[in-house]
């Protein structure tokens, strides 16, 4: 498969997808979403691959949606991405099938994983961080909250608790501190990043196949089941904060990297 923001690469039983767009700390555009999801497409199909990594080139996972007026142009420049609301159709359909690929998924978080970012690697079965490593919800900073069913995700990984300060204060925290509270699996360190991924497949792979398929999908199921309304509604919710023109100041904001007013 090829593509211009990832690179796919198998060796036996186990692809490499890594996002490939290192001088933006691979932030992800309309083409990245559409290649992405052809990606998915692919995935689904290809039964000789039980297992996929998901890593980013250069210093970072990813630090999540481009912002800049131009992407977003761009994308509502797309038919099918054309408002905020089929936006997060689209993003509710991405999400759901990258969580219910047959493979067994790891993220290889290598750095930054923040926004969109996070939401890729929440997706995957296991998240394995460097040692560098930094996990951020930036959402609330420009006016929008954790979209995409991604705040329900993260109560199923870290509770609602932990959700709330996340996503309420945009603060970020290390790797260790994300491992502490049940959102990253295991820290190591950089460089023996990818052969800890790959031993942990190594591992799974002397299982059962039936049965390790089987137990990711009732997991999943048994998550869910506690969010799956939220899919109709999510859309609707987020619509209705960017006509209140928060999402604007706080767009706003970030290019002028100054701190957005929400009181006025």
């Amino acid at each position: 498969m090829k593509y211009e923001t990832l690179l796919v690469r198998q060796k036996g039983p186990i692809a490499t997808v890594t996002l490939n767009r290192p001088q933006i700390l691979n932030a992800m555009n309309k083409q990245f979403f559409l290649e992405f999801r052809d990606l998915l497409t692919w995935l689904r199909g290809e039964e000789s691959i039980r297992f996929v990594i998901f890593t980013g080139a250069g210093r970072a996972f990813s630090c999540g949606a481009e912002f800049t007026r131009e992407a977003i142009n761009e994308r509502y420049a797309e038919k099918e991405l054309g408002n905020e609301r089929l936006w997060q159709f689209f993003g509710h359909d991405f999400m759901h099938a990258m969580e219910n690929l047959e493979q067994v998924t790891i993220a290889a978080i290598n750095g930054v994983a923040v926004g969109a970012g996070l939401c890729l690697a929440m997706n995957c079965d296991f998240r394995i961080a460097s040692d560098d490593a930094f996990i951020g919800i930036p959402e609330a900073n420009l006016g929008l909250f954790f979209t995409w069913g991604a705040t329900p995700r993260l109560c199923a990984l870290i509770g609602p608790a932990k959700a709330k300060e996340l996503i309420m204060t945009c603060d970020n925290i290390d790797a260790r501190e994300a491992m502490r509270i049940g959102l990253i699996n295991q820290v190591t360190d950089k460089q023996d990043l990818m052969n800890t991924c790959h031993r942990l497949a190594k591992k799974i792979a002397a299982k059962g196949p039936m049965a390790i398929r089987i137990c990711k999908k009732i997991i999943n199921a048994a998550t869910i089941s506690r969010y799956a309304d939220l899919y109709i509604c999510e859309p609707e919710l987020v619509e209705k904060v960017v006509s209140s023109g928060e999402l604007d100041k706080g767009i706003q904001a970030f290019y002028d990297k100054s701190t957005p007013d929400f009181f006025n």
